[in-house]
């Protein structure tokens, strides 16, 4: 399966904050959750090239490591593959 099936299938929509993960992470990580999120939905098919990018510009905008963004998605995968 690749990122982008694992991102329609999970994340499309709102449907990522009814993870147990999501809910686990503090109100400052939900917000620039969210906020990757926005970005990643507007950036339609075309999210991939930027990931990066997005993630690095979020954890700037939100004070929030790179780290543990990188972290909530592998998590995130995880769970869902299992």
């Amino acid at each position: 399966m690749q990122f982008e099936d694992l991102y329609l299938s999970v994340f499309e929509g709102d449907e990522y904050k009814k993870s147990r993960e999501y809910k686990r992470q503090s109100p400052k990580m939900r917000k620039a959750i969210d906020d990757l999120f926005k970005k990643m939905d507007s950036k339609g098919s075309n999210f991939l090239n930027n990931f990066e990018k997005t993630i690095t510009d979020v954890a700037k905008r939100h004070r929030v490591p790179e780290k543990k963004l990188y972290d909530y998605f592998e998590k995130e995968a995880s769970e869902f593959m299992s």
